[in-house]
């Protein structure tokens, strides 16, 4: 099973666009076997598979109370099915916050390596393992680092988003002395063809060269509106000139990994 985390500390980027999209691609549209894991308190990735719940069990009780670490949860127990007959999913809720406090207060070895350990009881079931992380390097987000092959960065415009980006290839860079497999690749969204949004796109292909996936993501309205139907885009805008995009970029990470 091929671990890969979304990742990004800034928000409104198609982060969790990008994260559904590339379940779905490779699971609908090239028949793998997906589980997906929301990382994120806020639960979007659930709510767009069908699986989220204020009060439901998931990632937190896999982190919190797994039997690894003497809980009463093996990680079968607590994958959901989707919908979607390649994608199952660990759903997530705002006791993810809690869990991030829980495990902060730990002083044990393995407070880091939790999602890594628990996952080798279901990697010979799945082919990829997506992780839509939440935007803070809390410890949820570290344990899913910790565990991924692949971190990729989605990016945009602005000046804040290239100092966010440095900032996290820093963090992947320091958590290699744990994982040393473990990898970032940048990926261009809200691409406009405009002289600043070309001029970014020419910065980022200069700046990390290999690590930046060749093919950007345009901006579409489109995109939006799949968020709002709560459905992953590819299935809401099937012709969609975003959703080619998305296809183009994960053929290109079918070859990476």
């Amino acid at each position: 099973m091929k671990t890969i985390a979304v990742m990004s500390p800034k928000g409104g980027i198609g982060k969790t666009t990008t994260a559904d999209s590339i379940a779905y691609i490779l699971g609908e549209e090239h028949g793998k076997r997906v589980l997906v894991i929301d990382g994120d308190p806020q639960g979007d990735t659930s709510k767009t598979f069908g699986a989220y719940e204020p009060e439901g069990i998931g990632l937190s009780e896999l982190l919190e109370r797994h039997v690894n670490v003497g809980g009463d949860y093996r990680t079968s127990e607590l994958i959901q099915t989707t919908q979607y007959e390649h994608i199952d999913i660990i759903p997530a809720n705002g006791y993810l916050m809690r869990t991030d406090m829980n495990l902060l207060l730990k002083q044990e070895e393995n407070q880091v390596t939790r999602l890594r350990d628990a996952l080798t009881e279901v990697s010979g079931a799945y082919d990829y393992c997506i992780c839509d992380c939440g935007r803070l390097l809390d410890m949820v987000v570290i344990n899913i680092l910790l565990s991924a092959s692949l971190v990729i960065a989605p990016a945009k415009v602005g000046g804040f988003e290239n100092e966010a980006l440095r900032n996290l290839e820093e963090q992947v860079e320091d958590l290699k002395e744990v994982n040393p497999d473990l990898k970032i690749k940048v990926v261009m969204t809200m691409r406009q063809k405009n002289k600043t949004s070309l001029d970014m796109e020419l910065w980022l292909h200069e700046e990390y060269g290999w690590k930046m996936f060749t093919t950007p993501i345009r901006r579409s309205i489109i995109a939006e509106k799949a968020t709002m139907s709560m459905k992953p885009l590819p299935e809401f805008s099937k012709r969609g000139i975003v959703t080619q995009d998305y296809r183009n970029m994960v053929e290109e990470l079918m070859r990476e990994v």
